[in-house]
């Protein structure tokens, strides 16, 4: 009878060492769109001092949009939209030819022609069409932001067209969110040094990474680690293995490990803000449970306890541990 009581009483300081915080904090990130795979992912986003962001999807919307139209003639700026949109609705899975599809509709396109590294050809509604790199139209290269590309139409320059990241409105607001959980922020980028850095001083990112090719990307976070640092890596699951591979820990949208409905970056500052909170809370819930074993050791060793009263300080007690843990859940 005794051991029973004793057991009864002691129960909820053992069920005050169950991971209570660490699960109400993966149900509620899962619901903030951050979908850890386990205890262990979890347990490593609360170490993690340095997030790489890519700039595809974190700190901007995927998305690049067309920031700047010069028509030649001052007037043609419909048609210097219209000509270049119905071109690039051939063209399939270039950004930059998407952000000008989203221009205007499709025309009635013939003899298509893509060529590799300078633009697209073809003719819209008749009219000979060519879109792309300056230099292969004859016109004029323009340096600055965004990448311009020319149009040509009926053989003669029409335009051009710039096209640039779209950020993230709370972008800022996110990298701020990050350094203030002690967590600093390094943009990860393979467009030129101008944009990266215009980006980077868009987002609040006093430090950025520049590299075209996937190799080179990997290294820089490799580096990262290798200053004893617990790295994690923000970036599309697609043609990323490699460098996702590379960090302590990886968020994207598919693949191994931490899986986000998005990439944005206000996703990740929240789920490492309730990542740091786990200890914290989980001492809570701990101290919950000793503190309700406690109290029916004690008095027990005062006045002696039945097995009914062993067994309401047994509920009232797990009751107080999910209660503190449910409760930090929440706060977290």
């Amino acid at each position: 009878m005794t051991v029973v009581v004793l057991l009864l009483v002691l129960l909820p300081a053992f069920v005050g060492l169950l991971p209570w915080a660490a699960w109400w904090a993966m149900r509620r990130s899962r619901r903030d769109g951050v979908d850890f795979p386990d205890l262990a992912a979890l347990r490593t986003a609360g170490r993690v001092d340095t997030v790489v962001l890519d700039r595809w999807g974190t700190v901007t919307t995927g998305e690049l949009v067309v920031t700047d139209i010069d028509p030649v003639e001052e007037g043609n700026e419909r048609n210097l939209k219209w000509f270049a949109a119905a071109l690039q609705h051939a063209v399939e899975g270039d950004p930059v030819a998407r952000a000008i599809a989203r221009l205007a509709g499709p025309g009635k396109l013939t003899d298509v022609e893509l060529v590799a590294g300078r633009g697209t050809s073809g003719a819209v509604d008749r009219h000979p069409v060519r879109v792309g790199a300056p230099a292969w139209l004859g016109m004029e290269t323009r340096d600055g932001l965004g990448e311009t590309v020319g149009v040509e139409v009926d053989h003669r320059p029409f335009g051009y067209l710039t096209v640039s990241d779209q950020v993230r409105p709370d972008a800022p607001l996110a990298v701020a969110r990050l350094r203030a959980a002690g967590v600093e922020p390094i943009l990860l980028s393979d467009a030129d040094v101008l944009d990266t850095e215009h980006l980077a001083q868009a987002c609040g990112i006093d430090k950025w990474i520049r590299g075209e090719e996937a190799a080179e990307r990997e290294q820089a976070v490799r580096d990262q680690r290798g200053g004893a640092h617990c790295v994690a890596v923000v970036a599309r699951g697609q043609d990323n293995a490699e460098i996702l591979a590379s960090a302590d820990l990886a968020f994207s949208e598919a693949g191994r490990g931490v899986r986000m409905v998005d990439l944005d970056v206000q996703r990740v500052a929240r789920a490492l803000e309730v990542a740091r909170g786990i200890p914290s809370a989980s001492l809570r819930v701990r101290a919950t449970g000793l503190v309700a074993s406690g109290i029916g050791g004690s008095w027990g060793l005062v006045d002696g306890l039945s097995l009914v009263a062993a067994g309401a300080v047994l509920v009232v007690g797990c009751l107080a541990v999910v209660t503190v843990a449910w409760s930090a859940g929440r706060r977290a």
